[in-house]
């Protein structure tokens, strides 16, 4: 596809602002460019909306939502969300766009944690959502991360020490294996993050706590727990402003079909329920969201897993409450699904730990580290990678400093490999954004009963895929609201001018299966209705018809009496 700008590099803030402010200038029939509200440092939290406004408003058609990340040091969703948009606003003249911009809202927010992501590309920490002291205002004892030798990364510190529980591989010096049982005699070392230790006491290390503890996906209404319980959850649901702008707009959203959240690493992608097992949610909703996820393996190769049952672990102790999925799915009746980007095991080679979930042993953890420095060394990567180099420590002498870029190579592609993850998501969501609900008339008439009588008569139909109400969850929610078809420009005679019709079914409901004499189709629910009207009239009048559903869109058509 084409595309007008380039993805070498993880864009700041100042860049993502410029570039939207222009696709706002560029297409005003197109892009409408607002903002939710500010972030704790007072940034605006862009929101861009795109869709082919000759074929109808923003609100008056279904809408899919990308978010780019909530986790600040997971810039590369950031990159996927402007790729999007850079997808979307490029390639006027091929039909699949076209197409899905005529019937389809696109609201893309790509950096809504933007002082952590901020802090994140400009300090060499590491931080999770927002670079606001919590739980602690100050720092409390325990090694604290830093950039000891002025290289811009925080790496690995080994310490040679005889309680060491590691050894330096004989094979490469790079790596390190677990000390046996037997090993005794020998150069042993603890490893440690690359940092200064408060109150350190001459003989103990251990990590501080980390000092932005706030985890902004974990700050939602649904299932939310405060700590300790939910680690990063906050002391209240919507704590923070950049989270709280967001439950704010989203519960205003009634359009919402679809949103999908970006995230790194490891190459999957997740859907709900996060606070309970897939067992306790919506089955029919499930099946919809396995549906989606075989579009996703198809166009990239990652893995589908729910987020309790498959990624988290049915019985982990490890909670994901608070979740934004969550929320958007329970909350607001919206198909919601996170996407893990950056494999850098697929890339490697390395032993997978999913699709199905399991524990490496030492010795396979110690097999992807061999794969991984292979990789690297092969694909000319090493500047991602520093070999053990001695420094002096303030505290505990000499050290040894190395290891990985853990931001741009563990948790982010090196920009050699951002081009190429950041296009395959959007050749998924391109595919994704064609299942949603899509409201139509399929038949209007009008018939003369008499003179100056008419009888006018239309059918509604929904030939998307999905149910016009999206999720069986937003049925129990009880926020969905009937399809109301309207006539206007006559007079009614007999009916009224407004019509409920209820809900329409996809053809995701309609049961489908081979036998042995063929296939076979079943149709289980309705996705057509009819409608009809007694009115005056003269010949050579139009009436008009207008169909209004709350997330499958607007849809009108006029009818000339004969």
């Amino acid at each position: 596809m084409n595309k007008t700008y380039t993805y070498d590099h993880y864009y700041n803030y100042d860049e993502i602002t410029e570039i939207l402010h222009k696709y706002a200038s560029d297409y005003p029939d197109r892009v409408r460019l607002t903002s939710i509200g500010k972030t704790t440092e007072g940034r605006e939290m862009w929101l861009l909306s795109v869709t082919d406004t000759s074929c109808g408003d923003y609100d008056e058609k279904p809408a899919y939502m990308a978010i780019g990340h909530v986790h600040a040091g997971e810039v590369t969703g950031s990159m996927c969300a402007m790729y999007l948009a850079d997808a979307l606003l490029s390639n006027p003249d091929d039909e699949t766009v076209a197409a899905l911009l005529k019937n389809t809202t696109f609201y893309i927010m790509p950096r809504p944690v933007a002082d952590g992501s901020e802090y994140y590309l400009t300090h060499p920490d590491m931080i999770r959502s927002i670079n606001v002291p919590y739980p602690y205002e100050t720092e409390m004892p325990g090694l604290v991360p830093s950039d000891l030798d002025g290289d811009g990364v925080i790496r690995n510190m080994l310490v040679k020490t005889p309680f060491g529980s590691w050894k330096k591989d004989p094979d490469d010096s790079r790596l390190l294996v677990k000390r046996q049982a037997d090993d005794i005699g020998g150069e042993y070392y603890n490893v440690y993050s690359e940092g200064l230790i408060n109150d350190y006491d001459g003989l103990h290390v251990s990590s501080a706590p980390a000092k932005y503890g706030l985890d902004l996906n974990r700050n939602y209404p649904m299932n939310w727990d405060p700590d300790p319980k939910q680690p990063g959850g906050g002391r209240y649901p919507g704590q923070v402003i950049e989270s709280r702008n967001l439950i704010e707009w989203i519960s205003t959203r009634k359009n919402l079909v679809n949103t999908i959240i970006f995230h790194t690493f490891g190459g999957m992608y997740l859907y709900p329920p996060a606070g309970v097992p897939a067992a306790q949610a919506d089955q029919k909703d499930q099946e919809m969201f396995k549906a989606f996820m075989k579009i996703a393996e198809e166009e990239t190769g990652y893995h589908q897993l729910r987020i309790k049952d498959d990624y988290l672990g049915v019985d982990s102790k490890a909670p994901a409450n608070g979740s934004l999925d969550d929320y958007f799915y329970y909350g607001n009746g919206v198909f919601c699904h996170s996407v893990e980007t950056w494999n850098l095991a697929m890339q490697a080679g390395m032993i997978p730990e999913y699709p199905k979930p399991k524990k490496l042993t030492p010795e396979e953890e110690l097999e992807n580290q061999r794969r991984m420095l292979k990789w690297i060394d092969e694909n000319n990567l090493n500047s991602f990678y520093k070999d053990w180099t001695e420094y002096e420590h303030p505290q505990l002498g000499t050290v040894e400093i190395g290891g990985p870029d853990k931001k741009f190579l563990l948790q982010n592609p090196p920009v050699q490999y951002l081009p190429q993850e950041v296009e395959k998501h959007t050749r998924y969501i391109l595919r994704h954004a064609r299942t949603m609900p899509h409201i139509v008339f399929t038949e209007a008439k009008a018939q003369k009963l008499a003179e100056g009588m008419y009888k006018v008569e239309a059918v509604v139909g929904n030939t998307g895929f999905m149910p016009t109400y999206a999720t069986s969850e937003f049925l129990s929610l009880k926020q969905a609201k009937d399809i109301e078809v309207t006539l206007s420009g006559a007079e009614i005679a007999d009916g009224k001018a407004v019509q409920k019709i209820g809900q329409l079914e996809g053809f995701s409901s309609v049961r489908t299966m081979y036998s042995f004499f063929g296939p076979i189709t079943a149709e289980q629910a309705p996705l057509c209705k009819k409608v009809s009207w007694y009115i005056y009239g003269k010949e050579g009048e139009t009436v008009t018809l207008t169909a209004v559903s709350q997330k499958a869109g607007t849809v009108q058509t006029t009818v000339t009496l004969a």
